[in-house]
């Protein structure tokens, strides 16, 4: 008989909305990654790489103007990367990565489905993402809320992986699993959407550290340009669910380039078939966009 899949991380973001990991790389791979990551972001600093996150805007699609300020680097598995990507298929696709989201979303990883996978970094001018959540807008009633929030909570996963210190992640532990207090309605829907929100927690992470968090988990973020920032952020799906990350996944022009993409292992090769799966589902279909700004 199979071993039973193990839930404790999943327990802990049903629980208060994230789980975090310390020290889930070793100090070989913590160099390695930060090494090929380095790499990218000058490459995409110099305006080589367009799939980046222009300062100034939260969601996609983003400009192509190439300016070197940006706070994010798309598309880590691009074959258009080159040998560029390669340490990151290594780490999207390690067994030991595979068994955290199998613990999460508690499916056997050939249950898995690749989804995207990131960079954030710090821009050259500081930067704020406003209150949200990844998936519901927020002009959404309650109503909507509560129901969207009860809708498949567990058909992906959401990752960072800081390979430098990182505190920019602040969260408002356990608002994954409720509609949002008169406080929080207000601080996220008026023109600042930064204010401080009772109980917001700073997720801080230290070279290494890994945290996974249900994305309609209150949250934003804060970038200094004076600190270096390189963390992987990057998303997995359960195949069960698809329909349901279709358009927060697709959005993001992953299926362009799909068909090119050549898959180094097994693991690789298995998440990127139920991808496709899902990919050729919503062919022709335009999703629009989950989220706006």
């Amino acid at each position: 008989m199979p071993s039973a899949i193990a839930h404790k991380y999943h327990d802990e973001i049903a629980d208060v909305g994230f789980t975090v990991i310390r020290q889930f790389l070793t100090p070989e791979e913590i160099a390695k990654y930060k090494e090929a990551s380095a790499t990218v972001v000058e490459y995409a600093r110099e305006g080589k790489w367009p799939y980046v996150r222009t300062r100034g805007k939260q969601f996609p699609p983003w400009p192509k103007n190439f300016s070197p300020d940006i706070w994010g680097v798309s598309g880590l598995l691009h074959p258009d990367l080159g040998g560029m990507s390669d340490p990151f298929h290594e780490c999207y696709s390690s067994d030991k990565m595979l068994a955290v989201v199998s613990d999460i979303l508690q499916v056997d990883k050939k249950g898995l489905s690749m989804e995207l996978f990131n960079m954030l970094i710090n821009p050259l001018s500081n930067f704020g993402l406003d209150w949200h959540r990844d998936t519901i807008k927020p002009e959404a009633t309650e109503e909507e809320e509560a129901e969207q929030l009860l809708h498949e909570p567990y058909a992906g996963a959401q990752f960072n992986l800081a390979l430098t210190e990182d505190s920019c992640l602040i969260v408002v532990p356990g608002s994954h699993k409720r509609v949002r207090t008169a406080e929080e309605r207000i601080k996220t829907s008026n023109d600042d959407r930064k204010e401080y929100i009772t109980n917001q927690l700073v997720v801080e992470l230290h070279p290494g550290d890994l945290v996974f968090y249900n994305n309609n988990i209150l949250h934003r973020a804060e970038y200094c340009c004076e600190n270096t920032r390189l963390t992987l952020h990057g998303s997995y799906g359960h195949t069960d669910h698809g329909r349901s990350r279709a358009k927060g996944i697709l959005q993001h022009g992953v299926a362009e380039w799909l068909p090119r993409f050549q898959p180094k292992d097994k693991n690789m090769e298995s998440l990127k078939d139920n991808l496709v799966r899902l990919a050729k589902e919503f062919e022709s279909v335009d999703l629009g966009y989950a989220l706006e700004g």
